[in-house]
């Protein structure tokens, strides 16, 4: 089921974010914004801001925000279809369900989600009432799995049968194509369709705001000649490497924490929540990667990775300390008993015994220590050398300098060894590095001599702040300035990755007649992006008309907007000349050929006559050299 754009606009436009939010939080008006305590950590000073003006809110710690549907989907862990129809109900506005409509946004996600969901609905149903469900049921009873986690987690039962899913799904008008898509059925060679999951327990995996995006599914029968694990494949709504198994569920403790316990499985996730310990996420029995890391980095930079005690376990959590370390992660590392994994521990000795084990948790550095003793790599001198050079490997990922060297003074201590030597092991490390980032610099023939490079990086910074500037005023939600924007610049004429995204996303939704705030940010998909838009759109510092100068945005209101907007267009058009003068410069310096130096110098004369042109334009604009 799903909601009309033109409906979930009217929605959104009629809606007031602080009425709403307010109804949950106390806010208190400051300036043209309303401050309060974030729901979202625990926060002491007010760090929520909200504003009426352009209806979006934003937390400047957790970095929680976005429109009234996203506060709504994250304070009530609810969907956005449920976010929209609460808002509606609010409103009084009645709200009528779409099926199989082109004219919604979004159209074929929401598909995709629609059957996710049907068949979510249809694993519960097979193991909570069916009998056929008893062998699933007696299974989480073995497990110590309750219902009520089990219905918490939509954990389910596929039927062995080859084709019982198919069929509840044609009576559904499940789009097939759809579903094969999503990995539940797949398609012999003659054509006809069977059941992908089959004889298997199912674990649903949600996104960050509860919405179900795909299955893993674990074998019952382990005579089946089947893999153990069947998940789902990738898709429009699906990506594993950017997904953490149950951090819908534990964002918000992770959040109030300050901290989180990476387990590998789903049983081990659902053994520790179940049993009080809510700060967990699980890899899903992949590789931990830079795009889990990244996510999880939204709630917390503190980790405890509790990985089973065999070796297979012991590698991978020695993999994952280098990500986690790059990251800037405060990384600890559990060592269960022998046989232990984190469900068979909590289990059998309790939530107390388990908090003691994560009190007492390793450093990256004294666990990496332990695992190469066990793997007896201490045994010579030769392999003790290998060992504090990987070590020191580790320490040098840290950017802290104090950390870095009280880590270098463990190792030093550890291997008795004048610290100086170790030191200088960093220092090769860090160097290598340095040297290079700076590699293609040194090998770029035309690369500016010093004060040159002054030049261009001074150039460089201004169209910078140009560049922050003209997408905060994209988010101002004024028709006006998007069109003066868009008749000046286009995104590609924007250096910073970020702010090109994000001008790309305004332009499509300006040509979609979309150009609030609150409209454009419910179209950003990728956190960071969105983080950066909200920040942006609710910070009161701007750039001024005069280069180098700052002040608040309730002075640049007083001024007529269009001219200002019209004035920082002019100045980063500006800008970018003067950029690529500087540049020609510099090739003239190093040129080999007069035909050479004479075509640049033509350039350059074009673009001083292409400056004093947009200087003459309707609008005056201050020198910004």
């Amino acid at each position: 089921m799903r909601i009309p754009e033109n409906k979930i606009e009217e929605i959104r436009n009629l809606a007031n974010i602080v009425d709403v939010i307010s109804t949950y939080v106390h806010l208190k008006k400051q300036g043209k914004t309303y401050a309060g305590l974030c729901p979202f950590h625990n926060d002491k000073n007010p760090s929520l801001k909200v504003s009426e003006e352009k209806q979006i809110y934003k937390c400047f710690v957790c970095n929680a925000g976005g429109n009234v549907f996203n506060f709504l989907m994250q304070y009530k862990s609810i969907s956005f279809i449920e976010a929209v129809q609460e808002v509606a109900e609010h409103l009084g506005v009645k709200l009528e369900l779409e099926k199989g409509s082109s004219s919604i946004v979004n159209s074929e996600l929401e598909e995709l989600y629609d059957v996710n969901v049907t068949a979510a609905k249809y694993f519960s149903n097979n193991l909570l009432n069916s009998r056929q469900g008893e062998i699933a049921r007696e299974y989480f009873k073995k497990r110590n799995i309750k219902t009520q986690t089990q219905k918490m987690f939509g954990l389910g039962y596929a039927f062995s049968e080859w084709e019982h899913f198919l069929h509840y799904a044609e009576e559904k008008n499940v789009n097939l194509a759809k579903a094969m898509q999503l990995g539940l059925i797949d398609k012999r060679n003659d054509g006809s369709y069977y059941d992908k999951y089959r004889g298997r327990i199912i674990f649903p995996i949600f996104s960050p705001n509860g919405r179900i995006i795909g299955f893993g599914g674990r074998i019952l029968n382990n005579a089946e000649k089947a893999a153990k694990y069947l998940n789902s494949p990738e898709s429009p709504v699906y990506l594993k490497r950017k997904t953490l198994y149950g951090l819908f569920h534990s964002k918000d403790e992770i959040r109030k924490l300050n901290k989180a316990i990476l387990v590998e499985g789903y049983m081990d996730l659902i053994a520790l929540f179940q049993n009080g310990v809510k700060n967990v996420v699980a890899s899903s029995g992949t590789s931990l990667t830079e795009e889990q890391i990244k996510l999880l980095s939204r709630f917390t930079k503190n980790i405890v990775v509790i990985y089973d005690a065999d070796s297979a376990g012991q590698h991978a959590a020695m993999r994952s300390i280098e990500l986690l370390l790059k990251e800037d992660f405060e990384v600890r590392i559990v060592a269960l008993p022998e046989g232990e994994d984190p469900d068979s521990f909590i289990n059998q000795y309790g939530k107390k015994d388990f908090d003691e084990l994560v009190k007492q948790a390793d450093n990256f550095l004294e666990y990496q220590m332990r695992i190469y003793q066990q793997e007896g790599k201490l045994d010579s001198p030769e392999s003790q050398a290998e060992v504090v050079r990987e070590l020191v490997k580790s320490v040098a990922l840290i950017e802290d300098e104090l950390k870095r060297n009280l880590m270098i003074k463990s190792i030093s201590k550890k291997f008795d060894l004048r610290e100086v030597l170790v030191e200088s092991e960093l220092d090769k490390l860090l160097n290598k590095k340095d040297s290079q980032k700076k590699r293609y610099a040194g090998q770029n023939p035309e690369a500016p001599i010093p004060h040159e490079a002054e030049k261009i990086k001074t150039i460089t910074r201004i169209e910078a702040k140009f560049e922050e500037e003209i997408i905060r005023l994209l988010f101002e939600g004024v028709e006006e300035i998007q069109d003066l924007i868009f008749d000046n610049i286009m995104p590609d004429d924007l250096h910073n990755p970020d702010y090109r995204k994000l001008s790309e996303i305004a332009l499509e939704n300006y040509r979609n007649d979309i150009v609030s705030p609150s409209g454009i940010i419910e179209k950003i998909e990728d956190d960071n992006l969105r983080n950066i838009a909200l920040s942006l759109t609710l910070n009161d510092i701007s750039i001024s008309a005069k280069h180098g100068e700052e002040i608040t945005s309730a002075e640049v209101t007083k001024k007529n907007a269009l001219r200002y907007a019209s004035d920082v267009i002019k100045k980063f058009r500006i800008t970018k000349i003067n950029e690529e003068i500087e540049n020609n410069k510099i090739k003239i310096k190093n040129s080999e050929t007069d035909d050479n130096v004479l075509e640049l110098l033509r350039l350059n004369k074009e673009l001083e006559e292409e400056k004093k042109a947009i200087r003459e334009e309707n609008i005056l604009i201050n020198e910004i050299e």
